[in-house]
């Protein structure tokens, strides 16, 4: 996202998420400082100006059923909104600092060289956590898996036969996601220099 349309997307936070709720009457947190309320609304139109206009709406309803204090009458906190609005809209993988400094680190690097960048994807698309060394085991282990079916899979087509719906799009599942690993290798090598 270039630096005009994250102009433009966080207006549309402003507008459809943060403008909605006060509308309704939601108020800054019980314990947080007018200016840390300040901040936290800039946190939010800046992290969450990827979202359409229709999916921040969303998120303002859910929002606004969510609401905290005792009177319900409370802006959720910052962390709580960002879960949310992933759930309705998960922002792109090459967006996230998590999915960045995953491939930009120890681990991302190893993912690459050993082929089990779709599995590391799929992790953290599912999970947005770092990955714990049990994690790393099971998703090498996926990783092996899933190069033992496409192994197959090239096997049966170098025979001459026909490959199941199933098999075509799971290989070509893996290679869209291993492309965009890739891409998020280059931007934080672009963003390195």
């Amino acid at each position: 996202m270039d630096t005009k349309e994250q102009a433009v997307g966080e207006k549309r936070v402003q507008v459809h998420l943060i403008d909605t709720l006060v509308r309704l009457g939601l108020v800054k947190p019980t314990g947080m400082t007018v200016a840390q309320f300040e901040m936290m609304q800039e946190e939010l139109r800046g992290k969450l100006a990827y979202m359409t206009e229709l999916n921040l709406q969303a998120l303002a309803e859910q929002v606004g059923n969510l609401a905290g204090g005792k009177n319900r009458d409370r802006f959720p906190i910052a962390a709580k909104i960002l879960k949310w609005a992933a759930d309705i809209q998960a922002p792109a993988d090459d967006a996230s600092p998590l999915f960045r400094a995953v491939f930009g680190g120890e681990l991302g690097r190893a993912a690459m060289a050993e082929d089990f960048g779709p599995e590391l994807l799929m992790q953290l698309r599912r999970n947005r956590v770092w990955p714990r060394e049990f994690d790393v085991r099971q998703i090498r282990e996926r990783a092996s898996d899933a190069r033992r079916r496409i192994a197959k899979i090239e096997e049966v087509e170098r025979r001459g036969g026909s490959l199941s719906n199933d098999d075509q799009m799971f290989r070509a599942g893996r290679a869209r996601a291993a492309e965009k690993c890739r891409r998020i290798v280059r931007l934080v090598a672009e963003g390195a220099q």
